[in-house]
């Protein structure tokens, strides 16, 4: 998003974007990551860590409704996102990482792998995901609560549609009424982070009995940063007071590791800017609801290799100089236009579409318009 964002305003304002590009980038938090593995070439296929930060450490008036940092100590990756990226073929390809999953880390014993981004470095958590999941990390983009809620205000919105009233304590959501809402700051960040969703049905309030909670949260995840994004790029082009803001929202709220290089990110920009967001397979590892730990989830190591290699093999090129595709079988949400290839057991898309829990026999879901 940001890399778009940013060529975007290149092309608009030509010849004061240089020095524009040049401090907002210069903006952006650089760490240093241990145990990324080198990324080769310009051309060769990397992989990169995405994770959303749930730290209370936001400074001034940031998101005192989720709790203080005395309150809520530490940090966790809300989400763990792996995106390969290869330049050749520029296909991109996403898997996330239930971050509810148990796994051995190192110091901790086995637990829920988000624990391994409790210090505050994502060293930890690259150490297991190649330790645990055989997945090596080039590149790690860190985002917040802040990035999250400052992008969803700046493209004014984002309109989601519900089949009936909902609701999550802790997350603070509240639909009051089914239909189209339009989602911004604080009410997106309750949306993409709710795991006690709750939905009305004849005047009683029901829990979302998928089988985990947290594979639900990425679906919404999923679904939303799809919408969030095509509204940016609709919106960002036409105005310029919103693209900064958008750009603005990124870059103060971003943390990279030290190798990711300003002209890494722009020519990323250049090759993927015009890619189509619903046709990039999206995966998620798999897991079942673990029966040792209450509420976590225990990996499908057989089933976790097969979605991995089928992901890391997303762009390649086969030997007879096609480029490989995704297994449909495995993939999420493909286009509007297709039937939607997710996993039987789950109800949470139609063709294509996420919806929400609610959904009547004979309900058609419905699309918001912009």
């Amino acid at each position: 998003m940001a890399a778009n964002a940013l060529t975007a305003l290149a092309l608009v304002i030509a010849g004061s974007a240089y020095a524009y590009v040049n401090w907002r980038l210069g903006q952006v938090k650089r760490v240093s990551v241990a145990g990324l593995a080198a990324q080769g070439s310009s051309v060769s296929p990397f992989t990169l860590l995405v994770i959303g930060s749930d730290t209370r450490n936001l400074g001034a008036g940031g998101g005192s409704q989720f709790g203080s940092s005395s309150q809520v100590t530490g940090q966790r990756s809300d989400s763990i996102i792996l995106m390969r990226v290869v330049p050749k073929t520029r296909a991109l390809a996403l898997l996330s990482i239930p971050r509810d999953t148990l796994e051995p880390i190192p110091g901790f014993g086995i637990t829920r792998v988000n624990a391994a981004f409790n210090s505050g470095s994502p060293s930890l958590l690259v150490t297991v995901l190649k330790q645990d999941f055989g997945i090596g990390v080039n590149h790690v983009v860190e985002f917040n609560f802040d990035t999250f809620r400052q992008v969803a205000d700046a493209v004014g919105g984002v309109e989601q549609w519900f089949p009936t009233p909902a609701r999550d304590a802790y997350s603070l959501l509240d639909v009051p009424s089914a239909g189209c809402h339009n989602l911004s700051g604080n009410q997106a960040l309750a949306f993409v982070r709710s795991r006690e969703y709750q939905y009305e049905l004849d005047g009683q309030w029901h829990y979302q009995l998928y089988p985990e909670s947290d594979l639900a949260r990425i679906q919404r995840q999923q679904a939303f940063v799809r919408d969030l994004v095509h509204k940016a790029r609709r919106v960002a082009p036409t105005n310029l007071l919103e693209l900064n803001s958008i750009v603005a929202g990124i870059t103060r709220n971003l943390t990279l590791d030290r190798g990711f290089s300003n002209s890494l990110l722009l020519s990323l920009a250049a090759d993927f800017r015009n890619g189509d967001l619903a046709s990039i397979p999206s995966y998620t590892y798999p897991t079942v609801n673990s029966t040792s730990v209450p509420g976590a989830l225990d990996p499908e190591q057989a089933q976790g290799r097969q979605t991995i290699q089928q992901w890391m093999d997303v762009g390649r090129q086969a030997p007879s100089g096609t480029s490989r595709a995704a297994t449909p079988a495995t993939a999420v949400g493909p286009s509007r236009s297709g039937t939607a290839t997710v996993d039987p057991t789950s109800s949470s898309f139609y063709e294509g579409v996420y919806v929400p829990p609610g959904l009547q026999p004979g309900q058609v879901p419905q699309t918001c318009g912009e």
